[in-house]
């Protein structure tokens, strides 16, 4: 056998090993935070909480909102751009005040029927640190519906 054919048959090994490696990769990755609808809320709350250093978190709060949310707030947009004479995005309607906590998570639960859901968020006083949000599944991913007020 030539030099050339060992140094061949010195990489087949090597390259078979590779390639059974990469099939097994994407198998580790991680899901994204809004295949669940606690990953997704909690997703949307670290943005809402960025949102005062980082003003590009408020889109991506907005975009973690049900399509319930995101149309309200659309047209909360456009009153408030007939009124003021200004082109307002949905995603500035958002206040960080208003759609956070007044509590720390310390655990949420998930209660799944369907394409709905309802996470139970508790606080350090599960007595006093309390609120319950729905969320609602659009394709592969769980978004936020808020609850909110006509507009």
């Amino acid at each position: 056998m030539s030099t050339r054919s060992r140094g061949h048959t010195c990489l087949l090994p090597l390259l078979a090993t590779t390639w059974l490696l990469s099939l097994g990769l994407p198998a580790c990755s991680r899901p994204p935070p809004d295949a669940t609808p606690d990953g997704a809320l909690r997703a949307f709350l670290d943005e809402i909480d960025e949102a005062e250093d980082d003003p590009p978190s408020i889109r991506r709060a907005f975009d973690r909102l049900g399509p319930a949310a995101r149309g309200n707030l659309a047209e909360r947009a456009r009153r408030t751009s007939r009124l003021q004479g200004r082109q307002v995005e949905p995603w500035e309607m958002l206040a960080a005040g208003l759609f956070g906590l007044s509590f720390r998570p310390k655990a949420m639960r998930s209660a799944v029927v369907g394409d709905r859901a309802t996470v139970e968020v508790l606080g350090e006083d599960a007595h006093t640190e309390h609120a319950s949000v729905v969320c609602v599944r659009e394709g592969a991913h769980w978004r936020i519906e808020p609850g909110l007020p006509e507009p």
